[in-house]
């Protein structure tokens, strides 16, 4: 099965997409060897699996240069989404490591009720009725079920939120480079929820491509929040 151009640049900018976000996750969380706090290793592990489901098409777009049509529609929804109940979970503890951390435990519990809950049912759809799951068009083009995109769009929601919240703390605050790491926050958050969902849309090649540089831009605001390099305290601070 040859590919057109869109689903190639799909594959194509969805392993870029997939190798930046998780570049920019490793370095956040291995700031905890410097800081020795944790809350940037869970930042920077959710921050790896917020794009589960481009490893999907990452993986199906290499296999398809192999046996022409990619994965199986039950490989594909596996590999593309049964880790979303865990990054959500975790960028959950990083959250409520810094605020609610009183009510961690019983956070903590919900979503893991929650989590279980969505995996007992993918995996009974899975095995009873995988088409359910979701549809799989081409190698790299999909459409999740409606299970999985209620769960998705659950998870998105608790991270735009929890993510503003702590950008907004983050605005408030008197220290000027807690202030830039907030904008910068918010900046990702917006960036990156509303990229999602315009990219489960049906897009022309313009559009795909707008759509997955702002998602890239939002790997890197995400960076400059956690790890706040030299060269943009210089830029946005005025430091020397």
């Amino acid at each position: 099965m040859a590919l057109t151009l869109l689903q190639f640049l799909n594959g194509l900018s969805s392993i870029i997409l997939v190798v930046i976000f998780t570049f920019v996750g490793i370095v956040i969380a291995f700031k905890y060897r410097k800081t020795k706090d944790r809350t940037y290793i869970f930042f920077g592990a959710s921050w790896i699996g917020v794009v589960e489901a481009y490893y999907a098409v990452s993986i199906s777009f290499i296999v398809s240069f192999f046996n022409g049509v990619g994965l199986t529609p039950e490989i594909y929804f596996l590999v593309g989404v049964t880790l979303y109940p865990l990054s959500t979970l975790i960028w959950l503890t990083a959250f409520t490591d810094i605020k609610l951390k009183s009510k961690q435990r019983i956070i903590q519990l919900i979503f893991v009720v929650i989590g279980v809950i969505f995996e007992i049912i993918f995996f009974y759809l899975f095995f009873t009725a995988p088409s359910l799951l979701g549809t799989l068009y081409s190698p790299v083009d999909s459409k999740f079920g409606i299970v999985i995109l209620i769960y998705i769009l659950f998870s998105l929601c608790v991270i735009f939120v929890t993510g503003m919240i702590f950008s907004i703390l983050s605005i408030k605050s008197d220290n000027r480079e807690h202030r830039l790491r907030g904008i910068f926050l918010s900046i990702t958050l917006i960036i990156f929820v509303f990229g999602s969902i315009f990219d489960a849309l049906e897009l022309s090649i313009i559009v795909l491509t707008v759509v997955r540089i702002l998602l890239i831009f939002s790997a890197l605001t995400f960076y400059i929040a956690f790890i706040l390099p030299n060269w943009a305290k210089k830029l946005f601070l005025k430091q020397k």
